[in-house]
């Protein structure tokens, strides 16, 4: 969670210094036109100081550069309300900018305490301008652009810190919801044969006491023959590469909504919706077919590998009594020499 919360504050740290500077931008034409080269010149420094401040955001410190931009703000508007005088907006700018800014920036409580504190007194310090400067040194009597300019800053800067706050927690949670859903798929997937596991086995019997009770579903467990034999004679490895391979054949032979799933060891489970019986054993006996069609390739030899399964055709709500069958035929099969299909 704290990875996610330092993302939302960083990016939005880059945005607020994106905005800040597309303001600054606009501001040092603005005074270009007019012929005031101080406040050009104090334009292109804070620009420049906004571009350092970004990639510091960039590089991790976000709190560092949060510092700076709320400071940077309450400088700038300071600085504009003595030069130009109360009456251009700058005031506004700073609060509409800098307190969103401070409450959502990654700041510790006391921190966020002085901070505040300091807006609150520079903003008292601008309020009494008026009755410390007389003139202001850059009074212009008959400007109206730059209260209409800053005004409209303010109202935008506010807009632009609630919703870039919004919108930036709102992609934060899809991306938390992004990995918990990866998460939980992964914990559902056997990390050998891709497959699904018997933790997802519970999940897809719960849908099929409230989704598929009206139709016929036949359960099946097939195992790999010798497998043990082939672990113990052949090595680990030749014998993932075998349940890799009967993996792939099941899963070529089945549709998206039946469950093909790694019940445990070599052993696998499946479960097909709207297949009566004759349906089903067509369907097991191709795999099985299928994999006794397969060779596995070792260093040395070629390994011939075989299925044997048992299937039931599932009898109202019991899909425990179901299972018990299935396995049932399964070591029926076992016991008449390997290699087929029992229902």
């Amino acid at each position: 969670m704290f990875v996610d919360g330092q993302l939302r504050t960083k990016t939005y740290v880059s945005i607020m210094i994106i905005i800040a500077s597309s303001v600054h931008v606009m501001l040092g034409a603005y005074f270009l036109y007019y012929g005031i080269p101080l406040m050009v010149l104090f334009s292109a420094v804070d620009v420049a100081i906004y571009a350092v401040t970004f990639f510091i955001n960039r590089s991790g410190r976000v709190r560092v550069a949060s510092f700076i931009l709320v400071i940077k703000v309450a400088f700038f508007a300071v600085l504009s309300t003595f030069l130009f005088g109360v009456n251009v907006n700058a005031q506004w700018v700073f609060v509409a900018a800098a307190l969103p800014a401070a409450l959502h920036l990654d700041f510790t409580t006391r921190q966020r305490i002085w901070i505040i504190s300091i807006l609150a007194v520079a903003l008292n310090v601008m309020l009494a301008f008026p009755f410390i400067v007389e003139t202001p040194p850059l009074y212009m009597p008959d400007n109206t652009v730059l209260p209409f300019f800053f005004g409209n800053v303010a109202s935008l800067s506010f807009i632009a810190s609630i919703a870039g706050n919004a919108i930036i927690t709102r992609r934060i949670t899809e991306m938390q919801n992004k990995k918990i859903r990866e998460h939980e798929e992964a914990s559902y997937t056997d990390p050998l044969t891709k497959l699904s596991n018997r933790r997802y086995a519970e999940v897809f019997f719960n849908e099929i006491n409230s989704k598929y009770i009206e139709r016929p579903i036949t359960f099946a467990l097939l195992d790999v023959d010798n497998f043990k034999k082939i672990n113990d004679t052949k090595g680990h490895e030749a014998g993932d590469s075998a349940l890799v391979a009967v993996s792939d054949v099941l899963r070529l032979n089945t549709r998206n909504n039946d469950l093909v799933c790694r019940w445990g060891g070599e052993e696998f489970l499946l479960v097909l919706p709207g297949c009566e019986q004759e349906h089903a054993q067509r369907i097991l006996e191709k795999i099985r077919k299928d994999v006794e069609g397969l060779s596995i390739q070792t260093e040395t030899e070629e390994i011939k590998i075989t299925v044997t399964g048992g299937g039931v055709l599932l009898v109202g709500k019991e899909i425990k009594a179901a299972l018990l069958a299935c396995d049932k035929n399964l070591y029926k099969g076992k016991r008449n020499g390997k290699n087929q299909i029992v229902f």
